[in-house]
């Protein structure tokens, strides 16, 4: 088993970069040959085969049906509810929240307990936060409900990262979180379209609907996740919350401050697009052909945080994770931080520009995380990445509910003040990032 990992990973270094699974093919690996039988669910300690990798982020997919259903409908929570923007940022941002708090203990389980049994219970819980978001009628229960499906998303994302890349090092590994990290993104922005869901038929059916795939992915991941116990070392499970090993690590802490800024500093153009292009469009928002175009607007720059992670991640394989950071927080700082002035342009422009600021600031999603994995010690990867998570989505919530408070603060949504402001506060998260990622190796790949 550990020849046949050799082979896929010496067989993918000599194809293109991202060989790991055919975008015609994703039945098979491109270039990449195995003898012997492989089935679904293999042993966790072969590095996986492109039908495992392909069908766990296809679960991932389906089971983020729900999950960008609030800002892409945003506008029309703010009217039916009647919500100031910090509340509409306590909505957006609550998910954030919920796995900021439950991921670190759920993760840190990933040290004790199999991966496969996390996800899989947390799947379900999954759905079921859809299915009562459909019965809310009000904030509060709303609020409850989104953090509860935070919660769900904690006990899925990084196990399931975990469980794909077990046993699995180097290059191989790095491509596997690229793919499965791009595919959070994919869900992410498919997510927006079930907006049009909700314009047509109400928000209620967009979650009825957001649920039933969310269980279509667990049945999904429980076909396909490996069966093998990835949470149990040779070593003596650590104590569930004892990070002081992990803190003492200075890459991780590095890439823990980089993962919060580069989530930090696309918030205003993941979470906010809508509303800001709604401002922009002024009385033509109200056009059904314009709602869509502003919808597959922020669709379409959700879904970019496929390719600009992927490349971002082979860059930094190829020309150093501090080198290629640190240029993308750079200009991540320029693209996000002056955004809002873009509002006294052409309103074709402002979609333009949109597409292309929300492609530079999600540069940084895959290879912090590909980096993340490669400098923590494996008797500590749960509590790294559940660590490094909480404080990665700890800042998407904390960014979130700024960038509403920052509105109200300066005027609401009809103020162009109040938007430079608010889209500052992300471009300064970016230069967070520079200041943290500077203090990286190279490349961490050849430590």
């Amino acid at each position: 088993m550990a020849h046949a990992g050799v082979l896929y990973d010496e067989a993918i270094d000599r194809n293109s970069p991202c060989s790991i699974v055919d975008p015609q093919n994703p039945g098979s690996p491109a270039g990449v040959f195995f003898t012997g039988t492989v089935t679904l669910a293999q042993s966790a300690t072969a590095a996986p085969s492109a039908a495992v990798v392909a069908a766990i982020c296809a679960a991932e997919i389906l089971g983020l049906a729900g999950f960008s259903i609030i800002p892409a409908l945003l506008p029309q929570f703010i009217e039916a509810w009647s919500l100031t923007n910090t509340q509409a940022g306590w909505l957006t941002g609550i998910v954030s929240a919920g796995y900021m708090f439950a991921v670190i203990p759920l993760v840190s389980l990933t040290d004790r307990r199999p991966s496969r049994q996390l996800y899989l219970a947390s799947s379900a819980l999954s759905a079921l936060s859809c299915f009562g978001m459909a019965l809310s009628d009000s904030l509060l229960p709303a609020l409850g409900f989104r953090a509860l499906a935070g919660v769900a998303m904690a006990g899925m994302y990084m196990p399931g990262l975990r469980a794909l890349t077990h046993g699995v090092e180097g290059a191989t590994r790095a491509r596997i979180a690229a793919w499965y990290t791009s595919s959070f993104t994919i869900g992410a922005s498919l997510s927006f379209l079930f907006g049009r869901v909700g314009t047509l038929l109400g928000w209620r059916s967009a979650f009825v609907v957001a649920g039933i795939l969310g269980a279509a992915g667990g049945l999904t991941a429980r076909t396909a996740l490996p069966r093998g116990d990835s949470g149990r070392e040779e070593q003596e499970p650590q104590l569930l919350l004892d990070f002081r090993s992990v803190l003492a690590n200075r890459d991780v802490l590095a890439l823990m401050v980089g993962y919060a800024a580069a989530i930090w500093g696309c918030v205003g153009l993941r979470q906010w697009i809508v509303v800001f292009l709604t401002f922009r469009a002024g009385t033509q928002a109200a056009d059904p052909a314009q709602a869509w175009i502003i919808l597959t607007v922020g669709a379409v720059i959700n879904f970019l945080g496929v390719p600009a992670g992927l490349i971002g991640n082979e860059l930094s394989i190829r020309y150093g994770l501090r080198t290629i950071a640190t240029l993308v927080f750079v200009l991540s700082a320029f693209a996000s931080g002056f955004f809002g002035f873009t509002a006294t342009l052409p309103y074709i422009a402002v979609l333009g520009i949109s597409v292309v600021a929300g492609f530079i600031v999600q540069g940084n999603f895959s290879n912090l995380t590909s980096g993340v994995l490669a400098v923590a010690a494996p008797r500590y990867l749960g509590a790294t990445i559940g660590l490094y998570s909480c404080i990665g989505f700890g800042a998407s919530f904390l960014g979130t509910l700024l960038f509403g408070v920052t509105l109200d603060q300066f005027g609401g949504t009809s103020q162009l003040p109040a938007w430079a402001v608010s889209f500052g506060t992300c471009g300064l998260a970016c230069l967070a990032g520079v200041a943290a990622t500077v203090f990286l190796p190279r490349n961490i790949w050849q430590r």
